[in-house]
């Protein structure tokens, strides 16, 4: 029953979250905002200055038509960190165009304290698990139809445009800088993880359900870096 109260709560959360989280963003910055398990994860800053803001990042590169996508933040003393606990999510969109793109895949890179603690909370790997989104399913079903781990309906507002080749080395004001311009976008949906404690054969079924919902929102604006 608490573990149903606290799954209640992560979904009043997400449905009652607002659409503005990036009104106060400006060109030449970065952030990403990530509303899960209850927190708002989110970090903003000077895009000259990522990399020496700390341990925070977000940014994006473009492989073989999958646009990837790194949201880390590992640093909440640093000066771009707004609010939230450590974590590290990538997200690829295959074959990226504006509007909305039907297909792309979302991981938690890496175990932190906070992942841990959700993970230990709710009796669910995160990370090297899986889901399946927006509906409770069977794993096996998952892996035949080639659903697992796929997220969809992530909307492109800005595809951003990569770093320009054309600096100015002898003038006295170049500031090197190895992106380009940012892509913007948002992505909101409801993952189901698979429950450990009910890894039983029952009914037919491969016996790893993926019944645990987690609401997920990502609002980010990243630096293209091709």
């Amino acid at each position: 029953m608490k573990k149903l109260l606290l799954l209640s709560a992560l979904l009043i959360f997400a449905c009652s979250s607002d659409d503005s989280s990036n009104d106060n963003i400006s060109d030449g910055q970065y952030f990403f905002e990530i509303e899960f398990a209850g927190q708002i994860h989110r970090v903003q800053g000077t895009t000259s200055e990522m990399f020496t803001n700390g341990q925070n990042s977000c940014s994006a590169y473009l492989q073989q038509g999958i646009q990837a996508i790194s949201f880390k933040l590992d640093d909440i003393s640093a000066d771009d960190y707004v609010s939230g606990q450590p974590l590290w999510i990538a997200m690829g969109i295959s074959n990226p165009q504006l509007g909305s793109n039907p297909r792309g895949t979302l991981a938690f890179a890496t175990v932190t304290p906070y992942i841990q603690d959700i993970e230990q909370s709710y009796n669910v790997n995160l990370v090297n698990g899986y889901f399946i989104e927006n509906s409770p399913g069977d794993l096996i079903d998952a892996l035949t139809n080639n659903l697992d781990n796929i997220i969809s309906n992530i909307t492109i507002t800005d595809l951003g445009s990569p770093p320009s080749n054309d600096y100015d080395y002898t003038d006295p004001n170049f500031t090197y800088s190895p992106f380009g311009d940012n892509i913007e976008g948002t992505y909101e949906g409801v993952l189901y993880f698979n429950d450990k404690s009910d890894d039983y054969i029952n009914g037919g079924d491969s016996g790893i359900n993926l019944v645990v919902p987690f609401p997920i929102k990502i609002s980010f604006s990243a630096p293209r870096g091709n």
